[in-house]
């Protein structure tokens, strides 16, 4: 079998027709107007360079394609991050970012080529798992489901269109600026709670490119009295991508966002491990749509720590995810 001749591609498998590459060399724009075919929506040249080009730790991802001659008909992005157990440890994993397939190649199995070459760059990596962020129907769940996959459930929280909300009792929203205390504050406040999993940000500037320097504008802001959140704003939706403060004041923080939102005539957003949000976003009239982290161990001697992820208790927001 010959790769295709491009220039900084390597195979990874494949066969007469169809073959898999790893990191072909090309364009952003090329790779980013795949990707909105794929999507029917707009990828800019800085949301690609954000999601599928930046590094993590200084390891940037990468990027697994199967082609058909010389069409590519699907893909994935792998971003490398680290998990933190209850335990203490720290996990490798991998991170599937705009898995895709072209909308009339699709039906055809290409995808599962994806997922196995990506398990198995993966298990070359040194991953503990290989991670999905998938609403209960999507594809990429199923297909990571028959290769094993563990399924932490999930929610994807939005307004029912521009929310209308009672104002009354509302916590108080300001902006506010991100200080290095932020992330040091988040730190703590994790390391206290010993029984929840996490994604682990071993410095401040590490947890800082993830939640504040992403591809769109985002709002900082103080909520109530212990609550903090960053917002990103993308098109006509105010993603709460990070919240952290008092326990008790969190579902109240989160109405208050919402309202928000609601009041900037946006629409809102964000994502939850915590089965106590899901039924607080259904209190408050937000609509909760069943999803699942799903974990698959690339290696045969991870499987009994990621299979018993299910049991845990896990704290991760939006941002956490791409």
């Amino acid at each position: 079998m010959v790769d295709l001749p491009r220039r900084g591609s390597r195979r990874v498998s494949g066969d007469t027709e169809l073959k898999i590459l790893l990191n072909p060399a090309g364009s952003a724009d090329g790779d980013a107007d795949f990707l909105a075919r794929c999507f029917g929506t707009r990828w800019t040249q800085a949301m690609y360079r954000w999601y599928m080009q930046r590094p993590f730790l200084g390891e940037p991802p990468d990027r697994l394609i199967l082609v058909d001659a010389e069409r590519v008909v699907a893909g994935c992005g792998l971003a490398y991050r680290l998990l933190r157990t209850p335990d203490a440890l720290v996990h490798r994993v991998s991170v599937v970012v705009a898995a895709a397939t072209l909308p009339d190649e699709r039906g055809r199995g290409y995808y599962a080529r994806v997922l196995q070459a990506a398990a198995e760059r993966s298990a070359v990596r040194g991953c503990t798992a290989l991670l999905g962020f998938v609403t209960a129907d999507n594809a990429t769940g199923r297909g990571l489901r028959r290769l094993g996959a563990t399924a932490v459930p999930s929610a994807y929280i939005v307004s029912p269109g521009i929310a209308r909300f009672h104002e009354n009792g509302l916590l108080r929203v300001c902006g506010a600026k991100v200080t290095p205390g932020w992330s040091e504050s988040v730190g703590m406040r994790l390391r206290r709670a010993p029984l929840q999993a996490s994604f682990h940000y071993p410095a401040p500037g590490d947890w800082r490119a993830q939640m504040v320097d992403r591809p769109c504008p985002v709002l900082a802001l103080r909520v109530g009295t212990t609550c903090r959140a960053l917002v990103e704003c993308v098109g006509d939706t105010d993603r709460l991508q990070w919240l952290d403060g008092d326990a008790r004041e969190r579902v109240a923080a989160i109405r208050a966002i919402a309202v928000h939102a609601q009041r900037r005539r946006q629409r809102f957003f964000m994502y939850s491990t915590r089965p106590d949000e899901f039924a607080a976003a259904r209190r408050l009239g937000l609509c909760v749509r069943p999803g699942f982290m799903m974990a698959l161990a690339p290696a045969g001697r991870h499987e009994p720590t990621v299979h018993a992820w299910a049991a845990l208790s896990w704290h991760v927001q939006s941002g956490d995810r791409l």
